[in-house]
């Protein structure tokens, strides 16, 4: 079964696939876009734990890996750039346990996915800056330019056909538009977690 939902705190994230597990829907994948795939298992209590990291180097991802298997944890879901990574105790009786040790590391995966949100937002406003299209003279963005010679309801044909051809052009400027909204959204709240 896929799922998909938006959360920006971990904590509510975790308690989510706690409760889908409880239902018996085991977490098998998570990918971009919080698309969430779970398998049917026997209904139990498991208490997932998240965190986020990003990173550069394969060998460091192998060592964050390392050490968190080498701590009882088992991996369940994230590679080195997609940033959310879902952990498992491996021992039944661990499930109470947490993968931080204090609040101030529970708090600086928020931090880094601020970080990460603001990097989008910036380089999402600079795609809009350097592609946006002419709003001054609209008739333009119509690749057409004798369709404005036409009358009547050929004009209105011809407009409604353009059109068409317009928003496929406006397409990933409005996507790139959508998605800077979403990661200032995301990164707004997750600064403010990383506060709390």
């Amino acid at each position: 079964m896929k799922k998909f939902k938006l959360f920006i705190d971990m904590k509510k994230e975790e308690q989510y696939l706690k409760e889908m597990a409880e239902k018996g829907w085991g977490l098998v994948k998570y990918s971009a876009y919080n698309r969430y795939t779970f398998e049917k298992i026997h209904p139990e209590s498991l208490s997932y734990r998240i965190d986020y990291q990003m990173f550069k180097k394969k060998g460091d991802y192998i060592d964050y890996l390392t050490l968190f298997e080498d701590s009882g944890w088992k991996h369940i879901s994230g590679s080195q750039s997609s940033g959310f990574h879902f952990f498992l105790p491996e021992n039944d009786n661990n499930q109470d346990l947490d993968i931080f040790s204090d609040s101030q590391s529970s708090r600086a995966r928020y931090k880094r996915l601020y970080n990460q949100a603001t990097l989008w937002v910036a380089l999402m406003i600079v795609y809009f800056i350097l592609l946006q299209p002419s709003f001054e003279n609209i008739s333009s963005w119509y690749l057409a330019p004798t369709i404005w010679e036409y009358s009547g309801l050929q004009l209105v044909g011809m407009i409604v056909m353009q059109t068409f051809f317009v928003l496929i052009q406006l397409l990933p400027m409005l996507i790139f538009m959508s998605g800077a909204v979403i990661y200032a959204l995301i990164g707004t709240k997750a600064k403010k977690l990383a506060t709390m």
